[in-house]
């Protein structure tokens, strides 16, 4: 909680609030969301994975930036975007990355952005070089170079107007936590090893075996006929070799030392009284010098600001 209301600092929305997302059923079921969640209109909007928040967008000079500029280039990339999904299962991609083909399709662009005049170009490349961070942020990495173009399109935005838990994200884990018979959830309870392809038996048990068997960091042990394993990505990259015995088939390996996953992070702001007008509920920042066609700085300890995007306000108003 802050000072006057809720904060999360993990994950905020429900991105895709629809009938299609387990997610969204199971906080409709439990009661959990806004009377505009349940709306069906609300639930058949396309909004491609970006909230729709009322915004205004500031330049770096501390402008405001013209709404028509920035939506030129905003139609200008989500079209660059679309082209992009469009070469899943589709054949040969014409580059490796996503960033080197959105950076490709701009250049070719360059002439006629801002229509033709140097400064209105300027700005254009400006708002794009933000929408490439935006895309950073929701595809969590530092780089789109880093992102496989061919598979881009397989991920697909459910539609629905995105909502938040009015009493935060917690309160769904929270709510499934206590319909489950009591003692079924146990923490603190690290895993040193998963014992697979086996053949187990508990003490005194003749009868049946179980394939998988579960030990514990304080010597506790327990026999299953499946497992599913949720660790992050980063703790099969140090561990998948020693933790899972036998080790894991040379494909799966290699599917995690290939995939990679970014740093997002938040950083929570407070005023004392608003400096945006009240219906603002997104403010998106632009460096009015920078262009996507320009190596990013490789000194981020220094230049880490340039990678914020924005800020969100929090609902209700009186957060």
């Amino acid at each position: 909680p802050t000072a006057s209301g809720l904060a999360e600092m993990g994950a905020h929305w429900i991105h895709g609030p629809s009938p299609g997302n387990p997610v969204f059923r199971l906080a409709a079921r439990y009661g959990l969301l806004g009377p505009g969640a349940a709306l069906e209109e609300n639930q058949r909007v396309e909004a491609g994975g970006h909230p729709p928040l009322p915004s205004l967008t500031y330049g770096s000079s501390g402008r405001a930036l013209s709404p028509l500029a920035v939506s030129e280039a905003r139609e200008l990339f989500d079209t660059l975007l679309e082209a992009a999904r469009a070469f899943w299962e589709a054949g040969e991609a014409p580059a490796a990355s996503v960033g080197q083909y959105l950076r490709a399709e701009i250049a070719r662009r360059v002439p006629n952005l801002g229509g033709g005049e140097e400064d209105a170009r300027q700005l254009q490349l400006a708002i794009l070089a933000a929408c490439l961070k935006l895309e950073c942020c929701i595809s969590g990495t530092h780089s789109m170079d880093l992102v496989a173009l061919e598979p881009f399109g397989e991920y697909v935005s459910l539609p629905g107007l995105d909502c938040t838990f009015p009493g935060g994200y917690s309160s769904l884990p929270d709510r499934m936590v206590s319909d489950l018979p009591e003692g079924v959830v146990l923490l603190n309870k690290a895993v040193r090893t998963i014992r697979w392809r086996g053949s187990f038996r508990e003490e005194g048990d003749e009868l049946r075996d179980f394939p998988v068997r579960v030990e514990c960091e304080d010597g506790d042990a327990f026999l299953a006929d499946h497992v599913i394993v949720t660790v992050p990505l980063g703790f099969l990259k140090e561990r998948h070799q020693d933790f899972f015995q036998p080790p894991l088939p040379e494909r799966k390996a290699e599917a995690i030392r290939r995939l990679g996953f970014g740093t997002n992070n938040k950083i929570f702001l407070e005023f004392e009284r608003p400096f945006w007008d009240p219906q603002q509920q997104l403010l998106q920042a632009v460096w009015e010098d920078e262009s996507p066609l320009q190596e990013p700085s490789a000194d981020l300890e220094a230049n880490w600001f340039k990678k914020l995007i924005g800020f969100v306000v929090l609902q209700p108003p009186e957060q």
